[in-house]
């Protein structure tokens, strides 16, 4: 799954993982390399807990133009990040956590039954971009609940002439496609300008009565505002709401 340090950030506040089972990672790793053996596909092992890839088949690498060779343990997401195409990386980013958001939102056992399937644009190894497809499968849960191990496959898409991002989650079990047109946090959100200044005073720590002391303004309308900022950005407290200002550059 795609990520930016933000995104990681966001990510950070649905997660409280349990700790690593060595175990079971080894099983799925073994299934996995099985599986890739087979593939003509790029495939990957994503852990959400460490934020790196813990595995990507020989197909992945020479997809993104990195010699096999040369990458055999685990892979920091800026070595196949910086390979996107810049103008997808915040929207790869954004969409990434509201499907990740939507996904943690559903029942624990039918969190594996989603597939998170995108398209966008990378430099291949003759400098040229090219755009691909990539599907995100839930492999494992850890104890708690959350969405541990990502399996990721990766081709070359056939809609060679499309340049915007696409992103859609289908759930294999019922059928049902969800499209994510930016549906977690809108390019098209606007803050006012007091909406702005709360937020920052917010992100600077300020309670509501110190907020309402300094702009003059009742208690009841800082916490209106506050209201209206989380409605806006579709978040579900104050920190997610900084998080996400920050993330589409609502705020600095």
């Amino acid at each position: 799954m795609r990520s930016s340090p933000d995104y990681l950030q966001l990510l950070n506040t649905y997660y409280d993982f349990d700790g690593v089972e060595p175990d079971r990672l080894d099983k799925q790793l073994a299934l996995v390399r099985a599986m890739a053996q087979l593939s003509s596909s790029g495939v990957t092992v994503y852990d959400l807990q460490k934020q790196v890839h813990v595995y990507a088949s020989r197909n992945f690498y020479q997809l993104y133009g990195y010699n096999f060779e040369d990458w055999q343990s685990q892979v920091e997401n800026e070595v196949f990040d910086r390979k996107i195409h810049p103008d997808d990386r915040d929207a790869l980013a954004r969409n990434g956590y509201g499907a990740m958001k939507f996904m943690m939102q559903q029942s624990v056992h039918t969190r594996k039954h989603f597939k998170l399937v995108t398209e966008y644009r990378i430099l291949t190894d003759e400098q040229a971009y090219v755009r691909v497809s990539e599907q995100h499968q839930v492999l494992e849960l850890d104890a708690s609940g959350n969405i541990w191990l990502s399996l990721g496959v990766i081709d070359i898409s056939p809609n060679q002439k499309l340049t915007e991002v696409s992103m859609q989650i289908n759930n294999f079990h019922t059928g049902e496609l969800i499209k994510l047109e930016n549906n977690c946090i809108s390019e098209r959100v606007k803050l006012t300008a007091r909406e702005k200044e709360i937020l920052g005073m917010v992100g600077s720590g300020k309670l509501s009565k110190e907020i309402s002391a300094l702009l003059d303004i009742s208690v009841h309308t800082v916490n209106t505002h506050r209201q209206r900022i989380l409605e806006k950005l579709r978040a579900d407290n104050s920190i997610e709401a900084l998080q996400s200002a920050k993330l589409i550059g609502l705020i600095a």
